[in-house]
């Protein structure tokens, strides 16, 4: 089909060039033409744009169909993968109760809440597990979901350290270095530091290394063998207590 200008009737049509102007729907259905005669710019019906126009909504729709359907199917395996660890911490067992605050504290598959991040992280820290007593008494240390008590933060958080969990034992050297929960004593933040140092804590090294100016040659030697025996102690196997002869 011949094309002519509306304006002066010239066959002498070329293709014009889009504008941001020229609105949504003739950016999608329609084609810019120009009168090189009269240089009038026109429009036609542009029959492929519709058509263009109709896959491309099909495929939007389809690829969204499918996410959705996705997402529904895979949200109850989800979901009961979340409530695993609920069910067991409910029953008592302490590592489930340990995941479960954290979860709580960090909101991880579940609305972040930090009271019951404190609540479950106190019952797996009352049944002795180093990481839930470190945990729980950070959250008192810093009164997350608890209120804030730097005594029973210091007296937590000394638990696990005493049994040579590292992070707690660069947690608990802080506490001395800085008074909290406890009197300031430089030289056990010393010892604490040190005994982290040995497991590996870049940091506790450092803070260690920061205090030796603070502190006189006989304490630092002191802390040293103290730290020393402890290491040793730590380290120790528990041993068998051997059962009582039975009576006659």
């Amino acid at each position: 089909m011949s094309l002519v200008c509306p304006q002066c009737g010239s066959d002498k049509i070329r293709s014009g060039t889009l504008h941001a102007h020229d609105g949504v729907r003739r950016l999608l259905l329609h084609k810019p033409l120009r009168c090189r005669k009269c240089h009038h710019r026109f429009w036609v019906l542009n029959p492929f744009k519709p058509l263009l126009l109709l896959v491309a909504v099909g495929a939007l729709v389809g690829v969204t169909a499918w996410l959705a359907l996705d997402r529904h199917a895979t949200m109850p395996a989800a979901q009961a993968t979340a409530n695993v660890p609920h069910a067991r911490a409910e029953q008592g067992d302490a590592e489930a109760q340990l995941q479960l605050g954290m979860r709580f504290a960090e909101g991880d598959g579940v609305i972040q809440n930090d009271k019951e991040a404190a609540k479950w992280l106190a019952l797996a820290a009352k049944q002795g597990l180093a990481e839930a007593e470190y945990q729980y008494g950070l959250a008192l240390l810093q009164g997350r979901g608890v209120v804030q008590d730097y005594k029973a933060a210091f007296s937590w958080i000394e638990k696990p350290a005493q049994r040579g969990y590292a992070r707690a034992q660069y947690s608990l050297g802080e506490l001395y270095r800085y008074g909290t929960g406890t009197s300031p004593d430089k030289a056990r933040a010393y010892l604490w530091f040190n005994l982290a140092a040995a497991q590996g804590v870049d940091a506790a090294a450092k803070a260690r290394d920061s205090l030796v100016w603070q502190l006189k040659p006989e304490q630092i030697a002191a802390m040293q063998e103290e730290a020393r025996l402890m290491s040793l102690s730590m380290s120790a196997p528990t041993a068998t207590p051997t059962p009582a002869p039975a009576t006659p």
